[in-house]
Parts: C-alpha cells; sequence; structure tokens
C-alpha cells in the first residue's frame, strides 16, 4: 500500500514540476509593429505617425523604442519610449530649415527586456516644402473706359506669396496710356518671388470720344426748307480719335469732298458746326461751298442726328446762292 502512494506522491510532483517549468519558460514576447509607412517632411515642419504594440506570443512584456537613419537637422521623438502590448506611442519627425534633404532609410526598432527584437524599415523623405505662386491683384476691375482727352489714375494692385509674404514692391508694371489718342491700351503687372515663380495680370485701358456710339453709317434725309423738297443718301459718320465729343460727317448735303467737323456742347445739349469751306463737286457745278449750322442728337433706341445749316456759295454765273437745309442722319 505505501507503496502505491509513493507511486502516486510522485506522478503529482513529476506533473506539477512539468506544468510550473512550462509555465515560466514561455520565451520572449512576439510583436508586431503598426502605424510605420513611408513618410514625407518638409524643412521646418513635423509629422507624427502613430505607433502600436500589438501582441502575438510569448512573455507579455514592455517594448523599448529606438529609431536609426535620420540625417542631419531631423529629430526623432517618442510621446513614450517605452509601452507596453497594446499600447500606443506618437512618433513625431521634425527637421529645421537647413536639414539635409533627400531619402533616408530608416529603422524602427523595439526590443524588450528579456531580448526579443522587432525591426520595421521605412523611407524618409526630407524636402523643401513646395513653393506656392505668388498672386498679384489688381484693385478695381481689369477694363477701365477712359474718356478721350482726360486723364487716367491707375487703381493700383496688391502682390503676396505664400512665402515670402507682402511683395507688392516687387510688381513691375510696364505699359502705357496716350489718352489724347482713342485705342486699346495694355498694362502689364508682373511680381516674382524669392525662388522665381512669376504671375502677371493685364488691365485693358479702353479710351474712347463720348460721341462714338454715333459711328458708322447713316441713312440721310435732306431737307430743303424753302420748298419743302427732300432727297436721300447714305453717308458715314466717324467720331474723331483726337478730339472727344468731335465727329465727322463724310459728304453733306449733296456736295462730294465736303467732310464737316461738328462738335458738341453737353452743356448746350447741342451740336455745333462752325464755318466751314469746301471745293465741293455737285451734279451742277464744282465750286466752293461754305456750310455753317447748329443741331441735336436724338436718344434713343436708333440714335439720330439733326443738323440745321446753309450752304452758301457763288453759282457759275457770279450769283450768290444760299440753301437752308435739314439733314436728318439715322443710323443703321
Amino acid at each position: 500500500m505505501r507503496k502505491y502512494i509513493n507511486c502516486f506522491l510522485g506522478v503529482i510532483f513529476v506533473l506539477s514540476f512539468s506544468a510550473c517549468k512550462e509555465a515560466n519558460d514561455l520565451g520572449s514576447m512576439q510583436f508586431k509593429f503598426t502605424g510605420v509607412k513611408d513618410t514625407l517632411v518638409y524643412l521646418g515642419s513635423s509629422t507624427s505617425l502613430n505607433l502600436k504594440i500589438y501582441f502575438l506570443g510569448g512573455e507579455s512584456e514592455s517594448v523599448e523604442l529606438s529609431v536609426l537613419g535620420q540625417g542631419n537637422g531631423t529629430n526623432i521623438t517618442f510621446s513614450h519610449n517605452s509601452i507596453e502590448p497594446g499600447e500606443t506611442s506618437s512618433m513625431t519627425i521634425t527637421s529645421v530649415a537647413t536639414a539635409d534633404t533627400g531619402y533616408f532609410p530608416m529603422i524602427l526598432k523595439g526590443v524588450t527586456p528579456s531580448g526579443g527584437i522587432i525591426t520595421r524599415e521605412f523611407m524618409l523623405h526630407v524636402a523643401k516644402p513646395i513653393n506656392t505662386p505668388p498672386k498679384v491683384i489688381l484693385i478695381g476691375s481689369p477694363t477701365f473706359n477712359v474718356t478721350l482727352n482726360t486723364s487716367y489714375t491707375d487703381a493700383g494692385y496688391t502682390a503676396g506669396d505664400e512665402e515670402d509674404g507682402d511683395i507688392t514692391a516687387q510688381v513691375i508694371v510696364s505699359g502705357s496710356v496716350n489718352v489724347d489718342s482713342v485705342g486699346l491700351y495694355y498694362i502689364s503687372y508682373v511680381v516674382t518671388d524669392s525662388e522665381g515663380l512669376k504671375d502677371s495680370v493685364v488691365r485693358i485701358i479702353n479710351v474712347r470720344n463720348k460721341l462714338n456710339y454715333l459711328s458708322g453709317s447713316h441713312n440721310v434725309v435732306t431737307t430743303d426748307l424753302s420748298n419743302g423738297n427732300t432727297r436721300t443718301w447714305i453717308t458715314t459718320v466717324a467720331a474723331s480719335v483726337s478730339v472727344n465729343n468731335q465727329i465727322k460727317i463724310f459728304k453733306i448735303s449733296d456736295c462730294f469732298m465736303a467732310d464737316p467737323i461738328l462738335t458738341y456742347d453737353p452743356a448746350l445739349d447741342s451740336l455745333f458746326m462752325p464755318s466751314q469751306t469746301f471745293t465741293c463737286i455737285t451734279p451742277n457745278d464744282t465750286l466752293p461751298h461754305t456750310f455753317v449750322g447748329k443741331g441735336k442728337i436724338i436718344q434713343g433706341s436708333i440714335k439720330r442726328i439733326i443738323l440745321d445749316y446753309t450752304d452758301s456759295y457763288i453759282d457759275n454765273l457770279g450769283n450768290p446762292i444760299l440753301l437752308n437745309l435739314r439733314d436728318e442722319y439715322q443710323l443703321f
């Protein structure tokens, strides 16, 4: 009986010893990282990766974190240098403005107290920040109408750059405006940032005669005010390119080569044709004719000019002739 009891106790001792030995011989912890990836950091800035340790087996232990491979001027820190399985540590990568740039093979290393080791490789790219192009902005409209023979003052501009700040003083303005000549003028504004990127805009200045809307072909009805006789014809009216509120009529009355100039007075709301003499070619003669008159502009959907004037000349027989005429011009 005692023999059997001793055997039973021996078996229990062996089993207990084996169990204790197995429980205390799990080996170094098996684990892995997550959150590690190829990373870009710009000079003068920082970025972060959230690292997490996952337990895969063995003895549960803390993990000491370290990293190797960064270039000069780039520093890497951890919010927690030692973490337990399931915990997270933020790895912050900071590069100063003068750091080495390029691609750096990095090694993230985790070590447990019992000697368990795991490494992860990733590529760190340290680069200059992407240069944002500058921007020049016009104050006021990009198109500007100027009345002929008046003054023009540029409305101004501003220029800025994300990296360089206010660079308005670096804007180069080119182009000019002749306010005494009708036409389109282009003013260019160009700015360049410290790294050579440019921006440019153009303002268009339209110098125009206030009577420009009368320019074009007109149907004309001429009435002889002494007898009521009428005749119709076609002529062209052109606004002056050098004098504001001035127009020229090409052919007046029945006289070719007579191109009188008329001036509009806004204060009197009237057109004036000062005395002008032309050697006119008419169906009856080629003689000097003198014209003088006054008229008005009729506004509306169709612009019209009504002009009362005299046509005076000496005919081939030496007789003085004075015609009182009225022309009505209608733009088409």
